[in-house]
């Protein structure tokens, strides 16, 4: 994967208004969609999917998970890598509501690399 493109998802998803999120965790999350997504086309297609998760939990507050465990503070939207009809919701995004923002935890592919709630689980918050 081409360094710029990496530097391209992660300005593009830092730029969105009210979302708040840890600049290096940031980057490690798009770095392990480059991992999930090796081809340059899925891996924007995740990111731009990524973008529109986040918006759509800044506008239309959808229905979400609450978490367990070492993530009890935390909430979980589940969302579709790609936009087609029927496909299975294989990305998620852990993240609160604050008075002002989003604040997100982290974002990534359910399983690849790795278990996505493991991973964040060892945050250090």
């Amino acid at each position: 994967m081409r360094d710029e493109l990496l530097d391209e998802a992660i300005d593009a998803l830092s730029s969105i208004p009210d979302v708040e999120m840890d600049p290096d965790s940031l980057a490690d999350d798009v770095y392990l969609l480059a991992i999930a997504w090796p081809d340059e086309r899925d891996f924007a297609t995740a990111v731009a999917s990524t973008a529109r998760a986040l918006k759509l939990l800044l506008t239309k507050r959808p229905t979400t998970a609450s978490l367990k465990y070492a993530l009890n503070d935390w909430k979980s939207f589940h969302y579709q890598s790609k936009r087609s009809q029927g496909a299975k919701a294989d990305m998620r995004v852990v993240f609160q509501y604050t008075e002002t923002a989003l604040r997100v935890l982290g974002f990534g592919h359910r399983h690849i690399p790795i278990d996505f709630y493991e991973r964040l689980a060892n945050i250090r918050l």
